[in-house]
């Protein structure tokens, strides 16, 4: 994938550490048109960060990041914050200048998309950003630097979205252009139903 030529001053933490539960295996790994789905937000990320690591539990995961030369975290904590914590330590020592947090499960999301909330962020670098359809967000999320010690310290199983409602006034919505960037596969069902939409997005082409 080419890469632009100035990295944004931010760490970019890839969230594969989840249980799906719901999905009843390891929904990161199921085959999404040919690639496991995790492949996307490692595609879409390259190149674009001053830092990046993915943060997992699973072997499996650790080694395709570790064949693509992806800097990971495998680790055996069971919650959410364990997560966020643990990459945030392995990004702080760089000193971005925020944190954008991206889930693994997201395979119509943008790389425009993601360069318009780092753009957005930019131009305030005290605002929380969020990518949203209208008024209904959805990941990623970006938190400024003097969040992190609230990101660090976040109670059990409580992720970001946990600091944004605690500080309304400073959450940005950046609009995405298609609704089905922010949809998320939790379930089978939701595996068939973003199937049978990239099969209409291909002969759309």
């Amino acid at each position: 994938m080419m890469k632009e030529s100035a990295l944004y001053p931010i760490g970019c933490i890839i969230m594969a550490s989840g249980s799906a539960l719901r999905f009843g295996s390891n929904k990161l790994l199921t085959s999404f048109n040919g690639r496991p789905l995790i492949q996307h937000i490692l595609d879409i990320t390259d190149g674009l960060f001053a830092a990046r690591v993915v943060v997992t539990r699973y072997e499996k995961i650790a080694a395709i990041c570790k064949r693509q030369n992806i800097p990971y975290i495998l680790h055996n904590k069971p919650y959410l914050n364990d997560t966020v914590r643990l990459g945030m330590a392995y990004i702080e020592p760089q000193d971005p200048l925020g944190y954008i947090f991206c889930t693994s499960d997201q395979p119509f999301l943008q790389r425009v998309s993601l360069r318009r909330l780092c753009d957005s962020f930019l131009s305030a670098p005290y605002a929380i950003e969020r990518l949203a359809y209208g008024s209904s967000p959805g990941n990623p999320m970006l938190f400024p630097q003097d969040l992190s010690e609230e990101l660090k310290t976040l109670p059990q199983d409580r992720g970001g979205s946990a600091v944004a409602k605690k500080y309304p006034e400073r959450v940005r919505l950046v609009q995405v252009q298609d609704k089905y960037e922010l949809f998320d596969i939790d379930t089978v069902r939701d595996l068939r139903q973003g199937l049978n939409l990239a099969a209409a997005k291909r002969s759309e082409q």
